[in-house]
């Protein structure tokens, strides 16, 4: 999402062959084209060979399935790389967002499905470190109209397309909520990049760096990729949670008119995937990656393993212990 020429979460610095030339920003230097979060998954099987009977090294071993009706809207959530970037962002810059409430990946994806009062109190902190400064008050009521001050006219420099929220004066808070989920990170991402662009950021950097923090605290982990554009990227936050992300990027090439000698011109697709969020997903992606033929899936079971597993283990017996502790607690307080 920034570093590296801004600072931070490379995945977001990977993407951007698509994008109109403009300067790199927050959360996307080298913004991607738009991934469509329907994306199909690839499936298949088992490793294709070649005529030589080697390896096929574009097998990808199929981790996700489609959810049940009920969960659909979470599930197109988290296929947006763009979320993905939103929470890095967060992790990145929480010291100086002067965001109070605290609330992990799956809080927010709540609220941006249905939209509730943590909303509220995410925005309103950003909106106020941006420029200029509104007169009128900005609380839980009026914090979208805010927003659609400042964000209307840059709209096109963070983001593709038309503005999603289109209203009356007034009633831009009853847009808002008729929107669907991926608008609202669309419209979250894009105040991302402009809030990431303010004077108090850089200086933010510089002080860390200065401080012993290393580089890589402002990036996502690539925990393992190839030359075929698979890559492997894992978040880890104490608030927010644990993921991790797959993303498969593909080149075709298709003729841009018909006869000989005419260009062909380069299309990237992206399949963006969110393949675990907790430990037992976590330890079921590593099982079957472990099984696979293909190296370097076989060499992110062994991260998995080695590495990511025995730490969500430690954190998930500290925080079973810690919950443990409050309900003895409480139960004491009544005896």
């Amino acid at each position: 999402m920034m570093m590296v020429e801004r600072g931070g979460c490379s995945f977001d610095q990977e993407h951007g062959e698509n994008r109109k030339r403009r300067p790199s920003r927050a959360c996307t230097a080298r913004t991607p084209a738009r991934l469509a979060p329907l994306a199909p998954a690839i499936e298949r099987s088992a490793p294709r060979r070649n005529s030589s009977g080697n390896e096929d090294r574009d097998f990808v071993t199929v981790l996700t399935t489609p959810p049940p009706p009920t969960q659909k809207r979470r599930w197109l959530l988290r296929n947006m790389w763009e979320l993905a970037s939103i929470l890095s962002f967060f992790h990145v810059f929480r010291p100086i967002l002067n965001i109070k409430v605290e609330f992990t990946a799956e809080e927010l994806e709540t609220a941006l499905i249905t939209p509730n009062s943590m909303l509220g109190d995410i925005h309103i902190p950003l909106l106020k470190a941006i420029p200029p400064v509104i007169r009128s008050a900005l609380g839980r009521d009026t914090w979208v109209s805010v927003l659609c001050k400042k964000l209307k006219d840059r709209w096109y420099q963070v983001a593709e397309g038309e503005f999603p929220i289109i209203a009356p004066r007034g009633e831009e808070n009853i847009a808002y909520k008729e929107l669907d989920p991926g608008p609202r990170v669309l419209i979250l991402k894009a105040l991302c990049e402009i809030r990431v662009e303010q004077e108090d950021i850089q200086p933010h950097i510089y002080s860390s760096l200065k401080h012993g923090v290393q580089i890589s605290a402002f990036r996502n982990e690539r925990i393992g990729g190839d030359s075929h554009g698979t890559s492997y990227w894992y978040e880890d936050d104490s608030i927010i949670g644990h993921r991790l992300y797959r993303e498969i990027r593909k080149i075709e090439v298709k003729n841009k008119t018909k006869g000989k000698g005419r260009l062909s011109l380069p299309v990237v697709t992206c399949q963006w995937e969110t393949i675990a969020t907790n430990f037992d997903e976590f330890q079921a992606v590593a099982e079957k990656l472990a099984s696979s033929r293909n190296k370097m899936e076989s060499g992110v079971a062994k991260k998995l393993n080695n590495d990511i597993l025995p730490e969500l283990e430690r954190n998930q017996k500290v925080k079973f212990n810690s919950n443990e502790f409050k309900m003895n607690s409480k139960i004491c307080c009544f005896c």
